[in-house]
């Protein structure tokens, strides 16, 4: 239930009380702890084009491969290549969970950092 007179009043007239303070608006981050767990696939996937293994096709089949474990070339599932892929993205993920419940993302969004979070 509403404290204030005027939130109280409002409330019983079916109105919307006012609100007070700063609305803030939603800015785009990056959480990096993220962006670092995809590193390793994209780093395999961009050998691929710095070594002239195939080009552009063989790199995105191997994104696909770490990503979804099947090897479009070989027609096989590969558990290990998944792993590979997937086992690093989940730790960003926990670290950046971490990171959320430690507090740091609120302290960087306070200290107004641009775009960037754990």
């Amino acid at each position: 239930m509403p404290k204030g007179s005027t939130e109280l009043t409002a409330f019983k007239a079916g109105i919307k009380a006012r609100r007070t303070g700063r609305r803030h608006r939603a800015r785009m981050t990056i959480p990096l702890a993220m962006v670092a767990g995809l590193a390793p696939t994209l780093l395999y996937a961009a050998d691929a084009l710095q070594t002239n293994a195939g080009g552009p096709k063989v790199a995105i089949a191997r994104i696909g491969s770490r990503l979804t474990g099947y090897n479009a070339y070989t027609s096989t599932f590969s558990g290990a290549e998944l792993m590979r892929g997937w086992g690093p993205l989940l730790m960003g993920a926990l670290v950046h969970k971490a990171a959320n419940a430690i507090g740091i993302n609120r302290m960087l969004s306070r200290a107004k950092v641009p775009l960037l979070r754990v």
